[in-house]
C-alpha cells in the first residue's frame, strides 16, 4: 500500500475535475491558477493528503469516477503559474460530491479494486506499447516527465494511457475498469479504430 492509498475506508476528497485522465503509477504536470485549486494545493501539502482528479465534474447523481493524486514536485512557470506535477496512487469512486462555497467540489472516496494480473501478461502487454511509448518520448516536453512510473509495466501502459489524446469517453471507461487487462484492450480497439486495422489478436 503506498503513502496514499487507503485501508477501504470511505473518505472525503477534495476533486479536482479537469478533463485529463490519471492512472495509478502514471505522472501529470499541471498548472494551477484558479484560487480554489491553488487552496487546494496547500491544503494538500501542508497536511499531506491527496485529492481526487476526474475526468468531468460529477453526474446528475453526484457521483463519477476518480483518481487519487500526490504531489511530488513544484516550480515556478515561466507565465508565474504554480505548476505541480503530480502520481496516480489508487482510482476511487466518488459519491455524494458537492461544492463548498469557494466553487471546489469534495466527494466520498471508496477505493476501487485493482486487482493483480498475470505478470507475464502484464510485461506481454507493455512490450506490445513499448514502440508507441518510445515514439511518444522523443519529444522533449513528455521525456521530461519521466519517473518511476515507467519501472513497472502496469505504470508505463497506464503512462501512454495518460499522455494520449483519448476522447473523455473513453478516458473515463479506462478509469472506470477495474482489470488492466481489460483497460489494455479498451486501448488496442480505439487504436485500431483511429488506424482503421482490425484489433491485433492476443
Amino acid at each position: 500500500m503506498t503513502d496514499f492509498e487507503t485501508d477501504g475506508a470511505v473518505e472525503r476528497y477534495p476533486l479536482f475535475p479537469m478533463g485529463a485522465l490519471l492512472l495509478p503509477g502514471a505522472s501529470l504536470p499541471l498548472q494551477i491558477f484558479e484560487p480554489r485549486y491553488l487552496m487546494m494545493v496547500s491544503s494538500s501539502t501542508r497536511e499531506n493528503r491527496p485529492f481526487v482528479i476526474m475526468v468531468a465534474e460529477p453526474g446528475k447523481d453526484r457521483s463519477g469516477q476518480g483518481c487519487l493524486a500526490r504531489i511530488v514536485d513544484f516550480n515556478q512557470q515561466a507565465n508565474g503559474l504554480l505548476g505541480i506535477t503530480i502520481v496516480g496512487a489508487q482510482r476511487v469512486e466518488v459519491t455524494a460530491a458537492a461544492k463548498d462555497v469557494t466553487g471546489l467540489w469534495w466527494g466520498d472516496g471508496v477505493p476501487s479494486a485493482e486487482p493483480e494480473a498475470d505478470p507475464a501478461l502484464e510485461m506481454r502487454a507493455a512490450l506490445r506499447y513499448q514502440p508507441l511509448l518510445d515514439a511518444l518520448l522523443e519529444h522533449p516536453y513528455l521525456a521530461d516527465q519521466v519517473g518511476l512510473q515507467l519501472d513497472s509495466p502496469r505504470g508505463s501502459v497506464h503512462q501512454l494511457m495518460v499522455w494520449l489524446p483519448l476522447e473523455r469517453e473513453l478516458k473515463e471507461s479506462l478509469l472506470a475498469e477495474d482489470s488492466f487487462l481489460q483497460r489494455c484492450a479498451l486501448l488496442e480497439s480505439a487504436l485500431a479504430e483511429l488506424s482503421g486495422s482490425p484489433e491485433s489478436p492476443d
